[in-house]
Protein backbone atom coordinates (compact mmCIF):
# COMPACT_ATOMS: atom_id res chain seq x y z
CA UNK A 1 0.00 0.00 0.00
CA UNK A 2 1.24 3.53 -0.65
CA UNK A 3 3.41 5.08 2.47
CA UNK A 4 1.25 8.36 2.34
CA UNK A 5 -1.81 5.76 2.71
CA UNK A 6 -0.23 4.58 5.75
CA UNK A 7 0.71 7.87 6.88
CA UNK A 8 -2.69 9.97 6.57
CA UNK A 9 -4.35 6.66 8.61
CA UNK A 10 -1.82 7.03 10.93
CA UNK A 11 -2.65 10.75 11.42
CA UNK A 12 -6.13 9.96 12.47
CA UNK A 13 -4.46 7.78 15.42
CA UNK A 14 -1.99 10.20 16.60
CA UNK A 15 -4.79 13.00 16.64
CA UNK A 16 -7.40 11.12 18.53
CA UNK A 17 -4.36 9.46 20.74
CA UNK A 18 -2.74 11.50 23.25
CA UNK A 19 0.05 9.53 24.25
CA UNK A 20 2.97 9.45 21.83
CA UNK A 21 4.15 5.87 22.74
CA UNK A 22 0.88 4.19 21.86
CA UNK A 23 0.33 6.34 19.06
CA UNK A 24 3.41 4.79 17.40
CA UNK A 25 2.09 1.33 18.29
CA UNK A 26 -0.98 1.91 16.92
CA UNK A 27 0.27 3.41 13.86
CA UNK A 28 2.49 0.25 13.58
CA UNK A 29 -0.53 -1.98 13.99
CA UNK A 30 -2.95 -0.15 11.82
CA UNK A 31 -0.05 -0.27 9.00
CA UNK A 32 -0.58 -4.31 9.35
CA UNK A 33 -4.28 -3.99 9.15
CA UNK A 34 -4.27 -1.91 5.89
CA UNK A 35 -1.76 -4.09 4.32
CA UNK A 36 -4.25 -6.97 4.71
CA UNK A 37 -6.82 -5.05 1.97
CA UNK A 38 -5.77 -6.31 -1.38
CA UNK A 39 -4.08 -3.18 -3.46
CA UNK A 40 -2.89 -4.35 -6.38
CA UNK A 41 1.11 -3.82 -5.80
CA UNK A 42 2.01 -7.94 -5.90
CA UNK A 43 3.31 -7.93 -9.42
CA UNK A 44 3.82 -4.11 -9.04
CA UNK A 45 5.27 -2.99 -12.36
CA UNK A 46 4.71 -5.46 -14.86
CA UNK A 47 1.27 -3.93 -16.95
CA UNK A 48 0.71 -0.29 -14.57
CA UNK A 49 4.79 0.64 -16.44
CA UNK A 50 4.71 -1.16 -19.13
CA UNK A 51 8.23 -3.19 -18.38
CA UNK A 52 8.38 -6.77 -18.88
CA UNK A 53 10.60 -8.81 -16.13
CA UNK A 54 11.12 -12.08 -17.89
CA UNK A 55 14.68 -10.78 -19.56
CA UNK A 56 15.27 -9.12 -15.77
CA UNK A 57 17.93 -10.93 -13.44
CA UNK A 58 15.84 -11.39 -10.14
CA UNK A 59 17.42 -8.57 -8.40
CA UNK A 60 16.35 -6.48 -11.48
CA UNK A 61 12.84 -6.51 -10.37
CA UNK A 62 13.34 -4.67 -7.92
CA UNK A 63 13.20 -1.56 -10.46
CA UNK A 64 9.72 -0.48 -10.96
CA UNK A 65 9.18 -1.31 -7.21
CA UNK A 66 11.65 1.69 -6.87
CA UNK A 67 10.09 3.94 -9.20
CA UNK A 68 7.16 3.21 -7.18
CA UNK A 69 8.36 3.60 -3.93
CA UNK A 70 10.10 6.87 -5.36
CA UNK A 71 6.78 8.64 -6.69
CA UNK A 72 5.29 7.29 -3.43
CA UNK A 73 8.15 8.89 -1.45
CA UNK A 74 7.44 11.96 -3.55
CA UNK A 75 4.11 12.44 -2.65
CA UNK A 76 4.50 11.51 0.90
CA UNK A 77 6.98 14.67 1.57
CA UNK A 78 4.35 16.86 -0.16
CA UNK A 79 1.15 15.80 1.79
CA UNK A 80 3.33 15.69 4.96
CA UNK A 81 4.76 19.30 4.21
CA UNK A 82 1.12 20.93 3.36
CA UNK A 83 -0.32 18.82 6.42
CA UNK A 84 2.16 20.47 9.35
CA UNK A 85 2.35 23.58 6.95
CA UNK A 86 -1.45 23.94 7.41
CA UNK A 87 -2.97 22.28 10.66
CA UNK A 88 -0.97 22.82 13.65
CA UNK A 89 -2.12 19.35 15.39
CA UNK A 90 -0.03 17.80 12.67
CA UNK A 91 3.04 18.99 14.26
CA UNK A 92 2.18 17.50 17.75
CA UNK A 93 4.78 14.95 18.85
CA UNK A 94 2.10 12.38 19.25
CA UNK A 95 1.01 12.69 15.42
CA UNK A 96 4.13 12.63 14.58
CA UNK A 97 5.42 9.59 16.07
CA UNK A 98 1.88 7.95 14.89
CA UNK A 99 3.12 8.91 11.07
CA UNK A 100 6.69 7.01 12.14
CA UNK A 101 4.85 3.79 13.35
CA UNK A 102 2.46 3.95 10.49
CA UNK A 103 5.66 3.60 7.95
CA UNK A 104 8.12 1.88 9.31
CA UNK A 105 7.26 -1.56 8.61
CA UNK A 106 7.73 -0.65 4.69
CA UNK A 107 10.90 1.08 5.77
CA UNK A 108 12.15 -2.02 7.22
CA UNK A 109 11.34 -4.05 4.60
CA UNK A 110 13.02 -1.84 2.13
CA UNK A 111 16.19 -2.14 4.28
CA UNK A 112 15.96 -6.06 4.41
CA UNK A 113 15.38 -5.86 0.22
CA UNK A 114 18.06 -3.53 -0.66
CA UNK A 115 21.16 -4.44 1.57
CA UNK A 116 19.94 -8.04 2.53
CA UNK A 117 20.47 -7.32 6.59
CA UNK A 118 19.70 -11.10 7.87
CA UNK A 119 18.02 -10.05 11.30
CA UNK A 120 15.06 -8.03 9.37
CA UNK A 121 14.17 -11.44 7.30
CA UNK A 122 11.72 -12.60 9.88
CA UNK A 123 10.21 -8.96 9.80
CA UNK A 124 10.01 -8.95 5.96
CA UNK A 125 8.34 -12.72 5.80
CA UNK A 126 5.86 -11.55 8.43
CA UNK A 127 5.00 -8.47 6.76
CA UNK A 128 4.43 -10.42 3.34
CA UNK A 129 2.71 -13.30 4.83
CA UNK A 130 0.59 -10.58 6.06
CA UNK A 131 -0.38 -9.31 2.48
CA UNK A 132 -1.55 -12.55 1.93
CA UNK A 133 -4.21 -13.15 4.70
CA UNK A 134 -6.94 -12.15 2.19
CA UNK A 135 -5.31 -12.41 -1.14
CA UNK A 136 -4.77 -16.33 -0.64
CA UNK A 137 -8.42 -16.44 -0.31
CA UNK A 138 -8.73 -14.52 -3.42
CA UNK A 139 -5.82 -16.65 -5.35
CA UNK A 140 -4.52 -13.10 -6.52
CA UNK A 141 -4.39 -9.68 -6.21
CA UNK A 142 -6.29 -6.68 -7.71
CA UNK A 143 -5.05 -5.58 -11.08
CA UNK A 144 -2.39 -2.59 -10.48
CA UNK A 145 -4.50 0.25 -11.77
CA UNK A 146 -7.10 -0.92 -9.70
CA UNK A 147 -5.45 -1.21 -6.49
CA UNK A 148 -4.18 2.46 -7.33
CA UNK A 149 -7.84 4.02 -7.56
CA UNK A 150 -8.39 1.75 -4.34
CA UNK A 151 -5.45 3.37 -2.69
CA UNK A 152 -6.25 6.66 -3.62
CA UNK A 153 -10.13 6.35 -2.43
CA UNK A 154 -8.95 4.86 0.80
CA UNK A 155 -6.46 8.06 1.01
CA UNK A 156 -9.73 10.14 0.37
CA UNK A 157 -12.33 8.04 2.76
CA UNK A 158 -8.82 8.71 5.98
CA UNK A 159 -8.04 12.16 4.94
CA UNK A 160 -12.34 12.60 5.53
CA UNK A 161 -12.07 10.90 8.56
CA UNK A 162 -8.71 12.88 9.83
CA UNK A 163 -10.99 16.24 9.40
CA UNK A 164 -14.19 14.43 10.46
CA UNK A 165 -13.34 13.92 14.25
Amino acid sequence: MFVSVHAAAAMVIGKKIKSSPLAFILGFILHFVLDIIPHGDEKLGKKFFGIEFGKFRQHDDFKPLALYGSLDACFLAVFIAFMFKNFAFTRQDNVVWAILGGIIPDILVALYKLYNIKPLKWFYDLHNANHWIILKHLKKDLPVKYGIVWQILIFIFTMWLLFAI
